[in-house]
């Protein structure tokens, strides 16, 4: 009698784990922060937005700030591009404090993800693959340098993944656009 209440719990249980819902997306939580100085303060960024563009391999990229803001994704060797995202952040807040938290949701990987800073006129970029089930919120936060003069990395494949950070985009003025023009006439 005890081996055929055993042997009904365990059916019982497979029955009811067979019907349990399994998935991989997940709500990408980022909260930006700026350290404008080497060793300075951080404060936290308020202007950032992120968007996401599924591309099915690790091999895609922004070629410049240009594009980041533009929202177009190049593949490696150049020759395609998205121009469109699959998905475009929101904000976030979190019950418990007021801050500024972007919020995007993935459903498929890998996914190239980008997160813009307008104020810094620098972008970062990372591939998130959904490898997890039932991590339905992912919490990152993501500090920038806009001192650095070269692209570093962030972050680690434990805490979020690695991000590649571009340092700050020298600003375009007509004056330099002209002398550069004049200078390739010459």
């Amino acid at each position: 009698m005890r081996y055929r209440l055993a042997i009904l719990c365990a059916v019982a249980t497979l029955a009811v784990s067979c019907f349990k819902s399994v998935t991989k997306d997940t709500n990408l939580i980022i909260k930006t922060l700026i350290q404008e100085t080497s060793g300075g303060a951080n404060t936290l960024a308020t202007d950032t937005y992120a968007y996401a563009c599924y591309t099915g391999t690790d091999k895609w990229m922004v070629a410049s700030y240009e594009d980041a803001v533009a929202r177009i994704v190049t593949d490696s060797l150049g020759v395609e591009r998205i121009t469109a995202p699959d998905v475009e952040s929101v904000p976030f807040e979190r019950a418990e404090d007021a801050n500024y938290y972007i919020s995007l949701p993935l459903t498929e990987s890998p996914a190239l993800v980008v997160l813009v800073a307008p104020s810094q006129r620098m972008y970062a970029t990372t591939f998130k693959y959904l490898n997890l089930d039932n991590l339905y919120e992912t919490y990152i936060t993501l500090l920038l340098h806009p001192w650095k003069k070269a692209p570093y990395t962030e972050g680690t494949q434990q805490k979020g993944g690695v991000w590649t950070i571009v340092p700050p985009a020298p600003e375009q003025s007509e004056d330099s656009n002209t002398t550069t023009t004049e200078q390739n006439e010459k």
